[in-house]
């Protein structure tokens, strides 16, 4: 391994749990570190683990899997690491629970090390992020973790994000392949004119009652009305009809309050992952 930080450090491995955005308000800015967006999200136990190991070539896999031209790799580039890269996640990719962000911070603070200060982490994951165009608020979510408020977006320094105490509570994830990349709706004028008037009407009515029910169905009221819905999902969240639920945005996938009825629900759609909200974001062990 080539990087100057690899032979103090004791530990291999990263985690950084998945993140639902409920509603979000981009902002237009062109500075990467400060390109964003405001917003609600819960950060999920369901999430990704990063393990490195030495050797003498860079060998990048996710569940197994090899990858070519993934962003684990261009973090290896950047930091000039070479070795064994090995991803984990129950959650599939482009399903709306930023695995791309979890891949960029769980490479970059299992590369750098202990005592590696978190503002560093999180700038380059979050460049990262806006220059691929996967995202716009999840580096900031899943380096805060829990069900959080993003009162200010983009990267450390100029982020601020306000977490909300909540106790410990079982959530439903029902994980479906998003159909278009973030970048391309986030291109969208008319698209973005919506999502930023809706987005600020949501994050309005959670502020006057911020509580992980009400952030659910103020996220799928956004949801329908920006259009970021599909007839699937619709129909998902149609059958769950009372049960505080939403979509993860941007995607198709559901995420619900866990009890009984919803799980029967979403078992008919396919397979119910069950989790629980977050206590920590990025962490190394």
């Amino acid at each position: 391994m080539t990087s100057q930080s690899q032979s103090s450090k004791s530990y291999v491995k990263a985690f950084s749990p998945g993140s639902a955005t409920l509603f979000f308000i981009p902002n237009r800015y062109n500075d990467a570190l400060k390109k964003g967006s405001q917003g609600v999200a819960i950060c999920i136990e369901s999430g990704m683990t990063t393990r490195i190991e030495p050797s003498e070539e860079l060998e990048v896999r996710f569940n197994g899997i090899p990858l070519d031209k993934s962003i684990q790799e261009e973090v290896a580039k950047r930091l000039k690491f070479k070795g064994k890269i090995y991803s984990t996640s129950e959650l599939p990719p482009s399903s709306g629970f930023g695995l791309s962000a979890a891949a960029a911070l769980t490479t970059i603070a299992a590369i750098k090390g202990n005592y590696t200060r978190i503002g560093e982490i999180y700038k380059m994951a979050h460049q990262i992020e806006i220059k691929k165009g996967t995202g716009l608020g999840d580096v900031q979510s899943q380096i805060s973790g829990g069900l959080h408020i993003r009162i200010k977006g983009g990267s450390f320094p100029y982020s601020i994000t306000d977490r909300i105490l909540v106790k410990d509570t079982e959530l439903l994830v029902l994980p479906f392949k998003k159909k278009v990349p973030t970048g391309e709706i986030i291109s969208s004028e008319s698209i973005v004119k919506k999502i930023i008037k809706n987005g600020k009407e949501s994050l309005k009515e959670f502020i006057k009652r911020p509580t992980l029910e009400n952030g659910l169905n103020i996220g799928r009221k956004f949801a329908v009305d920006s259009e970021l819905v599909s007839p699937n999902s619709l129909k998902i969240l149609e059958d769950l009809d009372k049960i505080p639920s939403s979509v993860s945005l941007i995607g198709d996938s559901i995420i619900s309050i866990y009890n009984d009825e919803a799980y029967e629900i979403l078992r008919k759609y396919g397979n119910p992952i069950i989790t629980k909200i977050s206590r920590t974001g990025l962490t190394i062990y």
